[in-house]
C-alpha cells in the first residue's frame, strides 16, 4: 500500500516525527513523506509516532487508494490541525462562526467540570493521617480501619463546618488560608470534630453542591450499597418483587450514609484474631502533617472555588436545591461527574515517574505520599501532587465530555465489515445489515434496540458487529461487546481479530484475571497447527 504522511509538528517534537519517519518513508517535502509499506510496517510506524507523541505533535496518515482517491488512516497529536478528511486548514480565526453552543445540550459541562475538579482537589486528603502514611511507606501489617475516602469526608465535613450555604463554603475555600491559619493552630480541636462521630456522616445537613462534593469524594472507588451491602435469598426475592428500595429520595439517602463493613470499614479489624489495638486505630485519624498546608494545593483550590462563585449556572443550580430543600439528584450530573473523577485518578496514578505530564508539588511536602512504586516499593507521587494532576487531568476530560464521540477513533470504510458473505448460513447477517443500513439516520437521533435470536453457530458474533458498523456506516462504528465469561471474551475477541482483520489499534480486549488470560495465550500457543 502507498501511503503519504503529513506533519504539522512544532518544536521539539518536529525533530521527533522527522526521527521516526525517515526510518520507515522518502521525504519528499519539508513535513511530508511518501513510501510503499506494508500493513505491519505502518502499525510499526504508528506505534512509535504514538510513542514520542507530546503536545505538539500532529501527524496525518493517508492511504493512496488510486490516482484519484486518497484516504485519511489516521492522526496522532493535535487533531484540530487537519480536519475530518485530514486536510490542513489554510487561514484562521478567533471568531466564534459556528456557535455550536447554540445547538449544544451541554447545559450543565462547565458545572460537572468545576464540582468533579474540585472533588478531585479533595478526594484524597484523607491519605495524610499517620496510619495511612506508615502503611504505604513503612509497609504495616495491618491495613485501614476506615478507607482512606471516608478520612477524606470527615475532613471536608470539617472545613465546610458551619456554613449554612454553598456560596458560605466556597468564599471560605477562596481564602482557604485564612481559614486554616485560624483552625488548624489547635490540633486536638481537628480530631474532636472528625472523630465525634466516626460512623455517621453529615452529608444530609450539607449544602447542595457540597454534597454533591461529597458523594464523589466517598464514592471515586466504591458506590455505597443502596441497602446493606450483602443481601439473604429472602432479600433479593423481595427486592424483585417491590421497588421500595428504588423509589427512596436522594436527600433522605444522604442522611443516612454512615461507614458500612466492607464498603469503607474494615470489620475484621475490630474484632477477632485480626483486631488492631485502639492506638493503632487512633494513628488512622491522627496527622503530622496535613496536604491542606501545600501552598501549590491552596493556590489551586482558590482558582476553583472562585471559577465555581463565578458561574451562575452552577450557583442557580444550588439555590434551585435549596429553595426545594431538596439535594442535586440529575444521574447525569452525578455519574459524569464521578466518570470525569475516576478517569483522572486512574490516568494519573498510573504516570510514571519521567512522564512530561506530571505536575509539581511544593517540596516542603514531598514525604507525604499519595502512593508508591510496586517494583521499587518507593514513594511514587506525593500527595499534593497527586491531588494537582488529577485536578488537571479530570478538568481536561470534562472539557473534552461533549467532543469525546467524535474525537475517539472509529472503524470506517473496512471492508471486512460492509462486504456481504456468500456463506449459506450466514446469509441473514447481509438482510440484517442491509436492515440496519436503513435505519442508521432514524437510529441517531432515537437509539436503537435489537434482539438476535439467531442459533448457536449461525455467526451471531460476527453479525452483531456487521449490524453496529451498518447504523454508524457514515461517521464510522466505535463499539464495546460485554461478555459474562473471560474464555469467552477471549475466543470472541480474537475471532474479531482474524475474520474481520483487525488490528491492536482498532480492537482491545479487556479481561479481569491475567492468570486466566496468560492460560489462555498458552494453550493457543501449544495448539497443533
Amino acid at each position: 500500500m502507498m501511503v503519504t504522511f503529513v506533519s504539522q509538528c512544532e518544536k521539539k517534537a518536529l525533530k521527533k516525527t522527522r526521527r521516526v519517519l525517515d526510518a520507515f518513508a522518502n521525504r519528499i517535502g519539508d513535513n511530508t513523506w511518501q513510501t510503499v509499506i506494508t500493513k505491519e510496517g505502518l502499525q510499526a510506524a504508528h506505534k512509535l509516532l504514538k510513542k514520542t507523541a507530546s503536545k505538539s505533535t500532529a501527524v496525518s496518515c493517508h492511504w493512496i487508494r488510486s490516482r484519484a482517491r486518497s484516504e485519511l488512516l489516521w492522526i496522532v497529536g493535535k487533531r484540530y490541525e487537519f480536519n475530518e478528511m485530514g486536510y490542513v486548514p489554510v487561514n484562521s480565526t478567533r471568531r466564534n462562526i459556528l456557535h455550536n453552543e447554540w445547538k449544544s445540550d451541554w447545559t450543565y459541562i462547565s458545572c460537572i467540570q468545576i464540582i468533579a475538579t474540585l472533588a478531585a482537589l479533595l478526594h484524597d486528603i484523607g491519605k495524610s493521617t499517620i496510619g495511612f502514611q506508615a502503611k504505604l511507606i513503612n509497609f504495616t501489617a495491618y491495613g485501614d480501619p476506615y478507607r482512606h475516602e471516608w478520612l477524606s469526608l470527615k475532613l471536608f465535613e470539617w472545613l465546610i463546618k458551619d456554613c449554612e450555604t454553598d456560596e458560605a463554603w466556597l468564599q471560605r475555600f477562596a481564602n482557604i488560608e485564612d481559614y486554616l491559619s485560624e483552625n488548624l493552630n489547635d490540633h486536638n480541636s481537628l480530631l474532636e470534630v472528625i472523630t465525634n462521630n466516626k460512623e455517621k456522616s453529615t452529608m444530609g445537613t450539607m449544602p447542595p453542591l457540597a454534597q454533591w462534593i461529597a458523594w464523589l469524594i466517598v464514592t471515586h472507588h466504591r458506590l455505597p450499597p443502596f441497602g446493606e451491602i450483602y443481601y439473604n435469598a429472602k432479600q433479593i426475592k423481595n427486592l424483585k418483587s417491590s421497588g421500595k428500595f428504588f423509589k427512596r429520595d436522594l436527600a433522605k439517602f444522604y442522611q443516612h450514609v454512615k461507614a458500612i463493613d466492607y464498603w469503607v470499614k474494615n470489620p475484621s479489624l475490630f474484632e477477632g484474631k485480626n483486631k488492631i489495638s485502639d492506638t493503632q486505630q487512633q494513628t488512622f485519624w491522627d496527622f503530622n502533617q496535613l496536604v491542606l498546608n501545600s501552598p501549590v494545593w491552596q493556590k489551586a483550590l482558590k482558582r476553583w472555588s472562585n471559577k465555581a462563585l463565578q458561574n451562575t449556572t452552577l450557583i442557580n443550580l444550588s439555590q434551585q436545591a435549596s429553595d426545594k430543600s431538596t439535594s442535586i439528584s440529575d444521574p447525569m450530573l452525578l455519574h459524569l461527574s464521578r466518570l470525569s473523577l475516576m478517569i483522572g485518578d486512574h490516568n494519573y496514578s498510573s504516570l510514571d515517574s519521567d512522564d512530561h505530564r506530571r505536575v509539581s508539588g511544593d517540596e516542603s511536602y514531598k514525604q507525604l505520599a499519595a502512593n508508591t512504586d510496586r517494583k521499587t516499593k518507593q514513594i511514587k507521587q506525593s500527595l499534593d501532587e497527586h491531588l494537582l494532576g488529577v485536578s488537571r487531568f479530570t478538568s481536561e476530560f470534562a472539557r473534552v465530555l461533549p467532543i469525546i464521540s467524535q474525537e475517539l477513533p472509529t472503524l470506517k470504510d473496512h471492508n471486512s465489515l460492509a462486504k456481504d458473505t456468500d456463506i449459506n448460513r450466514f446469509k441473514w447477517q447481509n438482510k440484517a445489515a442491509l436492515l440496519a443500513r436503513k435505519a442508521q439516520d432514524e437510529s441517531q437521533e432515537h437509539g436503537f434496540f435489537g434482539v438476535n435470536m439467531a442459533s448457536t453457530g449461525c455467526g451471531k458474533t460476527i453479525g452483531n458487529a456487521r449490524i453496529m458498523y451498518a447504523l454508524s456506516e457514515k461517521q464510522g462504528a466505535r463499539f464495546t461487546v460485554a461478555l459474562g465469561l473471560r474464555v469467552l471474551t477471549l475466543q470472541t475477541g480474537e475471532s474479531f481479530r482474524k475474520d474481520l482483520d483487525l488490528s491492536n489499534e482498532q480492537l482491545a480486549i479487556l479481561v479481569g484475571g491475567s492468570a486466566q488470560k496468560q492460560l489462555y495465550e498458552f494453550n493457543q500457543s501449544n495448539e497443533p497447527a
